[in-house]
């Protein structure tokens, strides 16, 4: 029989002429969310990969020698005619430096910031790199922007300013305005410095081996060093990865912190991308013109100052508060704190930028700094000694023994310099890099390779020390930690707690339901052996022989120590010629709180013992 959708089974029903009288629209709700198929990407997380062939690394082998034999060369040809002076030697090695290019620039700017370890004339020179390098041109900056956004730049920005603010060695920064009217700052990274760094990765790679095989160094000593050097150049190329370094760092600072005297910018993450980094405009003087108008007593800076409201001492013990809590209370810290890296707005507002490089530690490194500063402070140099070995491990086989006493002896010197009045030393006297350069010392003395972390930590710590001593000569920065400490410690105490409290509350609670439900499976347990026909008397015989053998065990024990403090009490009361009644003896005893806590443990213990056996479920043989 045919069954067709036009064949009915019923003789009288009547069949539709058409498929047009059963199809037609019925009213629906249109959808608010649409879909997402199957055609939709993942998000993927890549690393950047920059590549340099042979023949680009063999050309920046030439250059490297370049620049040393340009650096010989010059300072030689100088003595020669009588014109040998810091100053020349200053200009010489910034040019010599900037026009290499690559790695030598990001030394350079390093070199800029460590008045306590070269000549002032140097300092000078060298710190026109830290954002007045070269920039790259402007038509290649709009290309990186319409290839992150994927549109027109003008499309983008309502103003795009062409002169850029900042020129470093990795990139440029741009003001611009978007179409909303909002001010940014636009990072753009130089186009080729991926390429050129892994050239000189290469490079180094070359001459440290050389190194290596003509044994001036074990062989391998310098493999981790070369291998930390390279990540955290190339971390500084990853402007997502700094982008949420960044965006962290800022929500962190205003949440966890507590305070609003440091910040960082906010990132457009909507316009940024891996070599297009696009934040908000931050407005006030760079640290490094503060630095330059106090110690050059430039009128001009000076008056800036003066109108937004600067003092440089309230900033100096921002910088340090900021530095203290990223290092030991934050996920991460800020490893590049140069000064073209810090901006201070009005009323001394301390906003940080260049996320780039970032350091981490974990509990036991920073508990390891912690006792550095407390050692320090005591004037324990085996102390700094033991606490030092923590930063440096995992260890080697070394004799221990003999390196602490080599560190002592180093630290001894350098308390020798802290423990003098500030009046009869030099400012630069009284950072922290004798400390931190004697462990380095010490470690390369016996062949310890230093994990990057703690070398980052060094750094970091160098430019932080010279920079707040520079706004302000009579500031102490063990002092400072020790307030720090106080402070923030004691915020942190009382939060700590406050979670254990709630964590107590918790848990507390969580015993409770845990009885409740011991409680409901006895019953239930109860119910189920009333309703079976067949019955597990042998079981239920055992547990209840073992609940009258446990009340029996508590009973006793009850006795024994009633017993025991009460002759206690008797014997307490006749050497002090006070006798006492028994009944008395024994009231004194009962209405103890001692012995009611003590009491009321062995209740609860026995309790719970005969709570967990009832509740056992019977295992069939």
């Amino acid at each position: 029989m045919d069954h067709s959708p036009l064949t009915s089974l019923d003789p009288t029903a009547t069949a539709p002429q058409s498929y047009d009288d059963v199809l037609g629209a019925i009213p629906r709700r249109e959808q608010i969310i649409n879909p997402v198929g199957d055609s939709t990407p993942l998000p993927r997380v890549h690393d950047l990969a920059f590549k340099a062939g042979f023949l680009r690394s063999l050309a920046r082998l030439f250059r490297w020698l370049w620049v040393i034999l340009r650096l010989m060369t010059g300072t030689l040809w100088d003595r020669i005619r009588r014109r040998d002076s810091l100053e020349r030697r200053a200009i010489r090695l910034r040019v010599v430096l900037q026009n290499a290019g690559g790695t030598f620039v990001k030394f350079g700017q390093q070199l800029a910031m460590r008045i306590d370890v070269l000549p002032w004339e140097f300092c000078v020179e060298l710190s026109k790199m830290l954002d007045r390098v070269p920039a790259f041109p402007l038509d290649q900056a709009l290309a990186a922007v319409e290839r992150v956004t994927g549109k027109p730049w003008h499309e983008v920005f309502a103003i795009f300013d062409p002169e850029p603010v900042g020129s470093a060695s990795i990139a440029c920064v741009y003001q611009a305005t978007l179409k909303n009217g909002e001010k940014v700052a636009v990072k753009i990274r130089r186009p080729g410095i991926g390429e050129v760094f892994m050239a000189d990765f290469r490079v180094a790679d070359w001459l440290f081996e050389l190194v290596e095989f003509l044994a001036f160094v074990r062989p391998g000593f310098t493999r981790n060093l070369r291998r930390e050097f390279k990540d955290t150049l190339l971390e500084e190329l990853d402007f997502r990865k700094e982008a949420q370094y960044q965006d962290i760092f800022r929500r962190n600072a205003r949440e966890k912190a507590g305070q609003d005297f440091f910040t960082a910018p906010a990132v457009y993450f909507d316009l940024s991308g891996d070599d297009v980094l696009v934040q908000e405009f931050v407005s006030g003087m760079w640290l490094w013109e503060i630095i330059a108008a106090l110690e050059q007593q430039d009128a001009d800076g000076l008056a800036m100052m003066r109108q937004m409201d600067i003092d440089p001492a309230v900033v100096a013990r921002r910088i340090l508060w900021a530095a203290f809590w990223s290092m030991d209370e934050h996920v991460f810290f800020h490893a590049d704190p140069h000064p073209a890296n810090i901006v201070v707005g009005p009323g001394n507002v301390v906003t940080f930028v260049d996320f780039g490089s970032c350091g981490s530690f974990d509990e036991d490194q920073r508990r390891a700094l912690l006792q550095i500063v407390i050692k320090m402070r005591r004037g324990d140099a085996e102390g700094m000694a033991r606490a030092t070995l923590t930063l440096l491990e995992p260890l080697p086989p070394i004799d221990i023994s003999a390196m602490l006493k080599d560190m002592e002896m180093e630290y001894t010197r350098v308390l020798s310099t802290f423990r003098t009045k500030a009046k009869y030393t030099e400012w630069w006297e009284r950072t922290s890099a004798r400390q931190w350069m004697g462990m380095v010392k010490q470690a390369r003395q016996y062949g310890l390779p230093m994990n990057l972390h703690t070398l980052r930590m060094v750094r970091a710590t160098l430019l932080y020390d010279t920079m707040v001593l520079r706004l302000d000569r009579t500031i102490n920065r063990y002092e400072e930690y020790a307030e720090f400490r106080r402070t923030y410690g004691a915020r942190w105490a009382r939060e700590r707690w406050r979670k254990r409290v709630r964590r107590m509350r918790r848990d507390r609670y969580l015993r409770v339901e845990e009885w409740l439900e011991a409680g409901e499976d006895l019953l239930e347990r109860a119910q189920q052996t009333m309703a079976s026909p067949i019955l597990n008397f042998r079981s239920v015989i055992e547990k209840w022989v073992f609940t009258f053998s446990v009340l029996n065990r508590a009973v006793g024990r009850l006795i024994v120590i009633t017993g025991i403090s009460v002759a206690a009490v008797v014997v307490a009361k006749l050497l002090r010629a006070e006798p006492t009644p028994m009944v008395e003896s024994i009231r004194l005893v009962l209405n103890n709180r001692v012995y009611q806590v003590v009491a009321l443990a062995v209740l609860i213990l026995n309790t719970r013992d005969i709570v967990f056996r009832l509740t056992e479920r019977d295992v069939k043989s």
